[in-house]
């Protein structure tokens, strides 16, 4: 028997949590999303990342009516080789508590040098120790070298110079060199506009 989200008497649509894994190709997308339209859902959420020739998406979808887990499976499956994609559902549950706090700030953190093993397992750790949250985080490797970009939320209370200094010297001991930014100078520093329009500002001058 099917996990099938609980209704109200308001009629709540029914949603789900879809994750899907495949070889990448060009129309993947199109064949997930063309899945979960024909079987009268709407998507209200997606992430989609490409690793190292491998798609992976994390959609939230709303159906007022059907779209059972087998259902969605099934559509989905149809749309691909026999064995070509993997598909994780799970019912969504509104009741989590929010991952960012509102108390919070959001930094950039970025970390450059030789790449090694540990590296994730150190940061994460410390962070997590810290009561930070990691909003998105990724790595790219280019030869022996690595560069880490992870945006953090960060509580409004913390010293943030004293958290720039303990993060440069964890990750000193491998090699690394860590730099901490609010995201409001780590756009102004890689985006290419106006620093008025970043802070909502009067119009640029052209």
């Amino acid at each position: 028997m099917q996990d099938t989200p609980s209704r109200s008497s308001t009629s709540t649509p029914a949603r789900w949590v879809l994750s899907v894994l495949a070889p990448d190709r060009i129309g993947i997308l199109k064949a997930i999303t063309s899945a979960v339209s024909d079987l009268g859902g709407n998507i209200d959420g997606m992430s989609q990342t490409v690793i190292h020739g491998y798609f992976t998406v994390i959609l939230t979808v709303s159906f007022n009516d059907g779209g059972s887990q087998e259902q969605i499976r099934e559509a989905i499956l149809n749309n691909f080789a026999p064995g070509e994609v993997s598909v994780v559902i799970r019912p969504y549950v509104d009741t989590l508590p929010p991952a960012r706090d509102a108390r919070c700030e959001r930094y950039i953190l970025t970390l450059t040098g030789k790449d090694r093993p540990g590296i994730l397992k150190l940061v994460t750790g410390y962070l997590a120790d810290s009561r930070i949250n990691i909003e998105d985080y990724y790595f790219t490797i280019q030869g022996d070298e690595v560069t880490h970009i992870g945006e953090l939320s960060v509580p409004a209370d913390t010293d943030i110079k004293q958290l720039q200094k303990e993060l440069q010297f964890l990750v000193s001991s491998i090699g690394l060199v860590a730099t901490l930014q609010h995201e409001f100078l780590f756009r102004a520093a890689n985006d290419i506009f106006c620093i008025r329009q970043l802070f909502k500002m009067e119009p640029c001058e052209k």
